[in-house]
C-alpha cells in the first residue's frame, strides 16, 4: 500500500512532531541524572544532532 505524498505544511508538522518526540526522549534520559554511561552520552548526542538537523530543515522550509 502506497503512502500519500505529504505536502509542505504536513511535512513541517511531521518534523515538529518528531522534534517534540525527541525532546521528550531527551528529557527522559536526562531525568536520570547521576552517573551516566558512555552509551547514554552517545544517545544524548545523537538525539541532539537529530534535533539540530530537524531544526535546520524547518528553517529551510520557511
Amino acid at each position: 500500500m502506497d503512502k500519500p505524498l505529504l505536502n509542505s505544511a504536513s511535512w513541517s508538522d511531521a518534523l515538529r512532531i518528531r522534534k517534540a518526540h525527541l525532546n521528550a526522549l531527551l528529557k527522559t534520559i536526562d531525568a536520570r541524572q547521576g552517573k551516566s554511561s558512555q552509551i547514554q552520552t552517545l544517545t544524548i548526542n545523537a538525539i541532539k544532532a537529530e534535533m539540530a538537523h530537524i531544526e535546520s530543515q524547518l528553517k529551510r522550509r520557511k
